[in-house]
């Protein structure tokens, strides 16, 4: 791990210093396409007025409100993107949200289970609901069903940061925002072999994830599309405020709550690891989580890297979750809530 680390450092530079003279000028963020969305507090605004509390909740899939919600917690790109491959699957079952981040957002970790807690009083009131965490995804969805263990009927977190704090990331990681401009719009690209799956950005940077497998050697110029992309949906200056108050303290929050003991903050749930994670060390972690987490139920997937949720190949998620129990349990409570609304 050490190694892929050293690598990623090498990596970064070799690359950067081939390409500076190509980069592109940055663009205006510009936010995902929103069938819902439900402002918190303030309006976009420019990175110089960084907004504290920049973050809303899109639907995914058709309203449905006689299933229960699904709502997916994001990874440190903050997008919201990623599971493109997966909600088709569960739309039958779920009426299907994502948490997204505007670039421009400051909100602390509190602030972010506040948030999530609202839009579950008011999206999932009488319903039953599933919350999935990617990566620092994870970390909130756990914060938040221990922060709101009656609105969660399941958790499912994949290749969860709760490690962080003990992890070479930790380390590697706060440096990146301090690259100079050019070679932190070039890095993007160069993380790709860590996350397992050479087009992992696609769905984040706005491409169709579901179409098909992209050319085994792309162009320099997808190459530098591909990465001024993902720093534009994730500057530097997000990617540091995001790496401390979502991700250090997150998790240094929710280690907390676990260490504590008590109650499982959920009656079902599942921990998905992937095999080849080069960014976490997630079989390793989901193994403590499971021992953190009585009744939780463990599943390794050997193929699979850090961003799987977009790689139908490594991870079919309706199916992990039919065979782990946690979408009969979610449909139960759904059922339960669904009679005491009638009654």
């Amino acid at each position: 791990r050490a190694c892929a680390f050293g690598w990623l450092a090498s990596a970064v530079a070799s690359r950067a210093s081939r390409m500076l003279a190509l980069v592109p000028q940055p663009t205006a963020w510009s936010p995902p396409h929103r069938t819902h969305e439900r402002p918190r507090h303030s309006p976009r605004c420019s990175l110089a007025t960084a907004s504290p509390r920049d973050f809303a909740f899109r639907r995914l899939t058709p309203e449905r409100p006689e299933l229960p919600v699904l709502l997916f917690l994001p990874g440190i790109d903050g997008t919201g993107s990623a599971g493109a491959t997966q909600w088709p699957r569960l739309a039958s079952s779920f009426e299907v949200h994502a948490l997204s981040f505007a670039p421009a957002d400051r909100s602390s970790f509190g602030d972010v289970l506040s948030g999530c807690e609202a839009f579950l009083g008011d999206t999932a009131a009488g319903r039953g609901t599933l919350l999935v965490g990617e990566s620092t995804g994870a970390v909130a969805a756990l914060g938040l069903a221990y922060r709101a263990p009656d609105a969660v009927d399941g958790l499912c977190l994949v290749n969860p940061a709760t490690g962080y704090a003990g992890s070479a990331l930790s380390t590697l990681a706060p440096l990146l925002p301090r690259l100079p401009r050019g070679v932190y719009r070039a890095a993007p690209f160069a993380v790709t072999p860590l996350f397992g799956k050479r087009d992992w950005f696609r769905s984040i940077v706005g491409e169709d994830a579901t179409t098909g497998p992209p050319p085994l050697l792309p162009s320099p110029a997808a190459v530098l599309s591909a990465s001024g992309a993902l720093a534009d949906a994730l500057p530097a200056e997000a990617l540091a405020w995001r790496l401390e108050e979502h991700l250090r303290k997150g998790s240094a929050a929710v280690n907390g709550l676990l260490a504590a003991g008590g109650r499982a903050p959920a009656s079902s749930t599942l921990l998905l690891a992937g095999g080849r994670d080069l960014v976490l060390a997630s079989p390793a972690e989901t193994s403590r989580l499971q021992q953190r987490l009585p009744g939780s139920v463990r599943k390794l997937l050997p193929s699979a890297g850090h961003a799987c949720l977009d790689d139908a190949r490594s991870l079919n998620l309706r199916l992990e979750l039919a065979q782990s129990g946690v979408l009969s349990a979610v449909q139960r409570a759904h059922a339960g809530r669904r009679r005491e609304a009638a009654e």
